[in-house]
């Protein structure tokens, strides 16, 4: 396969992954700012606020004013702002433009998927938002059409070398962005104690396995025991989650090992390789040790040499 189209490939799943993030955490954002709107405004604000930790290129591009919503100022700057690198406007049209680059490498099936949803968004920055209904209205049927696309990827398209790119840039992608989340939340959610407002506490540790889509998840294993260790534990080493840390580094090993061959044992290959190993076999000693801040920002840096090995590996000429 050419590097010119590994690398776009590459880049697409990337894309598409980091426009459902945005996505999902724009919604769950939104849904614990009504959930705790005249309770604890603090919250609140933090919760918005970690959004910008979470993406940290991110800008706020209008003002927050007194008399409008918290959120809107976010909203606006993560869902239709083309100038902002970390809105779903922008993501969405990268993975266009990848795809067109790449056209002949992608059935039509997907084409089709990804330039509705993309044409869809331009509808919406051209309308305008007129209030948060009409917000979470627009991100629910963006987040239901980049699923479409991930679904017509998986269904319709050919296992071969080209999807293996395609699906490495989904899984670096997934996991980098749910370290940083757990990077963002966990600090303050471990300082905090279930005090005066246990329903608040845990309607926080709720929130944080909504962010990453694994609320379900974790209850079919825990049942109805919402336990701060018991959720670090499930969102850091579960082998079978998707949005764990654990899992999605074995799903990043497993596509380069695709890609490259059982033989052979490239840079990048070892990096994520070494990586898993540790959240496999030290898991336990790492939960007894409860350094999570210096685990997460251990991943970030193992899974940022991980990507600049794969770019010097598969696509630099």
């Amino acid at each position: 396969m050419l590097s010119r189209v590994a690398d776009s490939l590459y880049w697409m799943g990337r894309y598409l992954e980091r426009a459902e993030n945005i996505t999902r955490l724009l919604l769950v954002t939104e849904d614990f700012s009504t959930e705790t709107q005249g309770l604890a405004e603090d919250l609140v604000q933090t919760a918005w606020k970690d959004m910008l930790s979470t993406f940290p290129s991110a800008q706020l591009t209008r003002e927050i004013t007194p008399f409008a919503p918290l959120s809107v100022p976010y909203l606006h700057a993560f869902f239709t702002d083309q100038a902002n690198p970390y809105s779903i406007h922008f993501s969405i049209r990268k993975a266009r433009e990848n795809a067109r680059s790449v056209r002949e490498a992608l059935t039509l099936e997907v084409f089709l998927a990804l330039n509705e949803t993309f044409r869809a968004l331009e509808t919406y920055e051209k309308k305008g938002m007129p209030d948060l209904p009409a917000f979470r209205d627009a991100l629910t049927i963006t987040h239901k059409g980049i699923f479409t696309v991930v679904g017509a990827i998986d269904h319709t398209s050919t296992h071969d070398e080209g999807w293996r790119f395609l699906k490495l840039g989904e899984s670096l992608e997934r996991c980098y962005r749910s370290v940083l989340v757990l990077r963002t939340k966990l600090p303050a959610l471990l300082a905090a104690e279930a005090r005066g407002d246990a329903p608040l506490y845990y309607t926080q540790w709720r929130t944080l396995l909504r962010s990453l889509s694994s609320l379900e998840n974790y209850r079919r294993v825990y049942g109805a025991r919402l336990e701060p260790n018991l959720v670090v534990g499930f969102l850091l080493f579960d082998p079978d989650s998707p949005r764990s840390v654990r899992y999605g580094a074995s799903a990043i090993r497993d596509y380069l090992a695709a890609i490259s061959g059982p033989a052979e044992l490239t840079t990048p290959a070892r990096i994520i390789g070494k990586l898993h190993a540790d959240l496999r076999y030290d898991d336990g000693a790492q939960m007894r040790r409860g350094d999570f801040v210096g685990l997460l920002d251990h991943v970030v840096g193992e899974l940022a040499k991980t990507h600049d090995a794969i770019a010097t590996q598969y696509f630099v000429t």
